[in-house]
């Protein structure tokens, strides 16, 4: 594994126990119901392509994201 798409990888990782976390806590559900919405959402099938570059968002704008696509369906990124 290239030492860049690791060091991407693990943090993409970090930042999805937190957002996760956050889901949780928001919520007040499961930590297991919090990654199955999280997983489920658009957000993170942003997140997962590497060359969408959502990694350089923070947690916090990331779960953010989140919650504004549970409103409305969808989600803005704004410039990085």
């Amino acid at each position: 594994m290239n030492n860049d798409v690791g060091s991407v990888t693990f943090t993409i990782l970090c930042k999805i126990e937190v957002i996760v976390n956050s889901i949780k806590e928001h919520f007040n559900i499961s930590y297991r119901e919090a990654m199955d919405m999280f997983y489920h959402s658009k957000v993170y099938k942003s997140l997962e392509k590497e060359e969408a570059k959502m990694w350089y968002f923070s947690s916090n704008a990331l779960f953010k994201m989140f919650l504004e696509e549970k409103e409305t369906g969808t989600f803005s990124c704004g410039e990085i």
